[in-house]
């Protein structure tokens, strides 16, 4: 056997350029398919950070209307109608053992800014102590909001970068005011969304936001009820069981009649992670077909040169039969030289796929994963391809006649 890879190394390093151009369709197919892998396993990576867990082990609780349950609608109960949630309820869960932390919010997209004659349309928080720690923030201007301002009603804002290049686009944000329902609010910093990443569509946010006391919410929208209540668990593994033992220790505060219309539930986020991998998985298997024309192109290459080595090397299978070479020998000679022809080519696949994966997680920001059973399984498939199209020139060039070979001019 390493005779014959050592013959088939010569055989291939003799004519360099042709072997090169023989191994094209293998190089392309394969490095095609380490790629889609790696980028199907990093989009499946995000999606899970994102969706499982919203990146940081956290999930939402939310009070929803039951009668639209099942219907396809979330969030859809008014918050006015939605009760108080009592701190005392808010401690019980901080404190259980899964739980890490926990932050009651609102959220909405419902305000119009002003500042002079500029406006933007932000997406707006009211939030407490506790969500800074479930979702730090990166200042570029200015200071955080203080803890005494998110325990009262003190009409301070932070914004990010997009509301700040909406509405100061000539000068400092920071001090200035910003009018939102004929309220005031002095801007107090500035932060940076840079690296947060959408769920669904790799990128950064070009959505303003502004974050601000949970105690002025009421001036902007007339209801206290948080309408996100985020907790955090302690690992990814006890995410949906913190969510659901909160949800249960806030409906335990509702009355039954409150519970007939409305109660606090979460999404079964895993089962949406799971639902977006088996999309991911019939999307590789889609591209991966497609990849795998290139693999049959080179395929059928690798067949041609090996029917014009086996026709350039008449005499030499001649002569080797005619000093007793039996046809097993010739046929493994040819065989493993069809082999090596498509092994070097699907390890150079594997490269070139490799820096690709890499390349794109660079541009995307995506993480860069290489999956082990990809490369071992693509090398062991161009491996396949060259016995399957290495064959049919390898039994020709062993069913030879010793005379009619060496006759060959």
């Amino acid at each position: 056997m390493l005779e014959n890879i050592r013959i088939s190394l010569q055989a291939i390093l003799s004519h360099k350029l042709r072997s090169i151009l023989t191994m094209l369709g293998v190089i392309i197919g394969i490095a095609a398919i380490i790629a889609i892998v790696s980028i199907i396993e990093g989009q499946s990576e995000t999606l899970k950070s994102n969706l499982v867990g919203m990146g940081n082990n956290t999930i939402n609780v939310v009070y929803e209307d039951m009668s639209m349950m099942g219907e396809g609608y979330y969030n859809t109960t008014s918050y006015l109608s939605a009760p108080p949630v009592k701190e005392e309820t808010v401690e019980m869960i901080r404190n259980q053992p899964n739980v890490a932390g926990v932050s009651l919010y609102h959220e909405s997209w419902n305000v119009m800014a002003f500042h002079q004659t500029n406006s933007a349309y932000p997406q707006l928080y009211g939030v407490d102590e506790g969500y800074f720690e479930l979702f730090p923030m990166t200042l570029v201007e200015g200071r955080q909001l203080l803890p005494n301002e998110l325990t009262g009603t003190t009409q301070v804002v932070m914004i990010n970068e997009d509301a700040r290049n909406e509405l100061f686009p000539e000068g400092e944000a920071v001090g200035q005011l910003i009018d939102m329902s004929g309220i005031p609010f002095r801007v107090v910093g500035v932060f940076t969304d840079k690296g947060e990443e959408d769920v669904f569509y790799y990128g950064e946010w070009t959505q303003p936001k502004m974050y601000l006391p949970r105690g002025v919410w009421p001036l902007l929208e007339g209801f206290e009820a948080p309408t996100q209540i985020a907790v955090q668990a302690v690992s990814s593994e006890h995410i949906q069981e913190a969510g659901m033992m909160a949800a249960d220790m806030l409906n335990a505060e509702l009355s039954p009649v409150d519970m007939q219309t409305a109660m606090y539930s979460v999404m079964d986020m895993q089962q949406i992670a799971e639902e977006m991998a088996a999309y991911n998985r019939t999307f590789a298997l889609l591209l991966g077909g497609i990849a795998s024309i290139s693999l049959l192109v080179g395929g059928i290459g690798v067949m041609n040169i090996m029917l014009v080595s086996v026709t350039e090397r008449t005499r030499e299978i001649g002569i080797k039969k005619a000093l007793g070479a039996k046809r097993y020998i010739i046929l493994f000679q040819f065989l493993t030289e069809a082999i090596v022809l498509t092994s070097l080519g699907g390890a150079l696949g594997i490269g070139g796929g490799i820096g690709i994966a890499k390349l794109i997680s660079m541009i995307t920001g995506m993480p860069f994963l290489i999956s082990v059973p990809a490369i071992i399984g693509s090398l062991i498939f161009s491996m396949f391809v060259g016995i399957v199209f290495g064959l049919l020139p390898s039994l020709k060039a062993s069913k030879l006649q010793p005379v009619d070979a060496l006759r060959y001019e």
